[in-house]
């Protein structure tokens, strides 16, 4: 932009989504076919036989997706459904373990396939007690701004990350840029994170009509402190 460059800090992360951007940062290393087997019998209750199935099932599908695809996944579906059968056997452990793997997969986490979580994040899980103890808030940040780079690329056309971060940051520091989605609720005054302040609105502009909106934008088009009175809500 003419007057500098801005990007999406911990604070804004924190006001935004509410989540914890203090405590130990930990990015698991991707994991073999045989490990997300293992930690799915040891972690998410099924069989041997079932876990070397799915996951081998997963590999085309990742593969298809992710051009640089080295980890081993597990279907958001069939998480699910785990979801939904270690919850009727009252198995609360596993049916945790399957909730936050399908709650972060498909948003903070969220890579290109859309439809996968990488089984590496499984071992987010291992221990529940620890899970509060986590700085989410830095691991999301650190996903998107990896995409972004990406996206930098010419080749590159698609943005994995969690893309409501991204799009709510717009909506809070640039007014001006594109129609804001409307406000759906008050987020101010309720603890409610300052993202449930915006709903979604497909946009019309493409990206060589954004150029140059850009291009022209001053400083007085930036609303440079938007969480001041939020701050006080946040976690």
């Amino acid at each position: 932009m003419p007057f500098g460059e801005m990007s999406i800090t911990l604070d804004d992360v924190s006001c935004l989504l509410h989540l914890p951007i203090r405590g130990i940062f930990w990015s698991p290393q991707d994991v073999t076919e045989e490990v997300a087997v293992e930690l799915a019998v040891d972690y998410l209750g099924v069989s041997q036989g079932e876990a070397q199935s799915h996951v081998r099932s997963c590999r085309g599908e990742a593969q298809s997706h992710v051009r640089s695809c080295r980890g081993s996944y597990y279907k958001l579906e069939w998480l699910y459904d785990l979801f939904v059968q270690h919850r009727a056997a009252s198995s609360w452990a596993y049916a945790t373990r399957t909730y936050l793997l399908m709650l972060v997969g498909p948003t903070i986490f969220s890579d290109k396939t859309f439809t996968l979580v990488e089984a590496r994040y499984l071992l987010l899980f291992t221990n529940l007690d620890r899970c509060s103890g986590y700085s989410w808030g830095a691991a999301a940040l650190v996903i998107l701004y990896r995409y972004l780079g990406d996206a930098s690329m010419y080749s590159c056309k698609q943005l994995g990350g969690y893309p409501t971060l991204l799009q709510c940051w717009i909506h809070e520091y640039f007014p001006t840029i594109e129609k804001r989605g409307e406000n759906w609720k008050p987020a101010d005054n309720c603890g409610l994170p300052r993202a449930m302040r915006w709903s979604y609105r497909q946009g019309v502009l493409k990206v060589d009509d954004l150029r140059p909106i850009l291009d022209e934008l001053t400083h007085a088009d930036v609303i440079w402190r938007p969480f001041e009175d939020h701050r006080v809500w946040r976690l």
